[in-house]
């Protein structure tokens, strides 16, 4: 059995092939700004089914219903299972819902259930190792804090608007964040100058593999350049003999990041649990879980997947989730086909 898992996000597309019976897999992640034309949707998906090749099914996740392109999120939810339906083909896809996967007939029917849930697919997984942990994936733009008790996600918050009230989802990621998110208390020009992506880039600890998005201005992701943007957000003209002073704003920013992470996800767990529970790493901005929590109690999403390498699958964490709980789902399925048929 042979699948790709698709996370279909409005910046980043992310897919994960996964071969089941060889316990193989392959990832891919392509920039694909959607808000900008829709077009760019059509060609990321074509792209990675050519580059991943064939599989039995698909299972795809979404977020990118967001994006303002669309009138609406239904609207946007319609447009991408018509879209990827068209290009993976209707008897092969099944879509993620909290409660299961359905068809392209149900999902037109009730878009509802399918508006951003890679988080949840992320935290179904992983509920099967840890029964008693919170789920943190630090993406480009986001961050979500997932509460699982008793190998039950009971997150406040049920779509966006709920998880942004209760802390569990942040719009803060590391790549594509204004400074500003987290820099509140410098006299900043509030202009796109420059990202986090460009404070991570200073400080070495973005993986060039894995920094997809364009700069603001649409020079070099070099440390020079990066440091260039975060000046101009301070008011500043760089010259390279001043990387040093750059740095340690970097440095500055990325603490307080850190710290206001922390708290966070201290006031989550603080929420929901008496004692001291594991915390899950997950996405391109899993770097920053490490310094915060101790060693014992800190997990990397991929410590329980042995077949699939972190090095080359960051990021991609919902892909491969939705991909692995369709190969359940179908094999289920078959079981109880078999039983029935007795």
């Amino acid at each position: 059995m042979k699948i790709i898992g698709w996370d279909i996000g409005g910046a980043h597309i992310k897919a994960a092939k996964i071969d089941f019976k060889k316990k193989k897999s392959e990832t891919k992640q392509i920039y694909s700004p959607i808000w900008k034309n829709t077009n760019n949707l059509k060609k990321s998906i074509k792209l990675i089914k050519k580059k991943l090749g064939k599989s039995n099914y698909h299972a795809i996740t979404m977020s990118a219903e967001l994006s303002d392109v669309f009138l609406d999120r239904s609207d946007g939810v319609k447009y991408i299972i018509n879209l990827s339906s068209k290009i993976l083909g209707d008897k092969k896809i099944f879509f993620y819902s909290k409660k299961n996967f359905i068809t392209k007939e149900i999902a037109l029917k009730n878009t509802s259930v399918l508006n951003s849930m890679n988080w949840h697919a992320t935290a179904n997984f992983i509920s099967r190792f840890f029964p008693n942990c919170i789920l943190v994936d630090i993406g480009s733009t986001t961050t979500d804090i997932i509460p699982i008790k008793n190998k039950k996600i009971i997150s406040k918050g049920s779509n966006d608007h709920q998880r942004l009230k209760s802390n569990e989802l942040i719009y803060l990621g590391v790549l594509r964040s204004p400074i500003h998110a987290v820099e509140k208390k410098k006299n900043l020009i509030y202009e796109n100058f420059a990202n986090l992506s460009d404070v991570y880039r200073v400080l070495n600890k973005i993986p060039i593999k894995f920094d997809l998005s364009p700069t603001q201005d649409n020079k070099s992701k070099n440390k020079h350049d990066s440091a260039r943007r975060i000046a101009r957000i301070f008011g500043k003209d760089y010259k390279k003999t001043h990387f040093l002073k750059w740095e340690k704003t970097a440095f500055e920013i990325e603490k307080k990041q850190k710290k206001f992470l922390k708290k966070s996800i201290n006031k989550i767990k603080k929420r929901n649990f008496s004692k001291e529970i594991p915390i899950i790493g997950a996405g391109v901005g899993e770097f920053l879980l490490k310094n915060i929590f101790k060693r014992k109690n800190y997990f990397s999403f991929y410590s329980k997947i042995n077949h699939i390498k972190k090095s080359t699958a960051i990021n991609c964490e919902a892909a491969i989730s939705t991909a692995i709980i369709l190969n359940s789902f179908l094999e289920r399925k078959e079981s109880k086909s078999r039983y029935n048929s007795i």
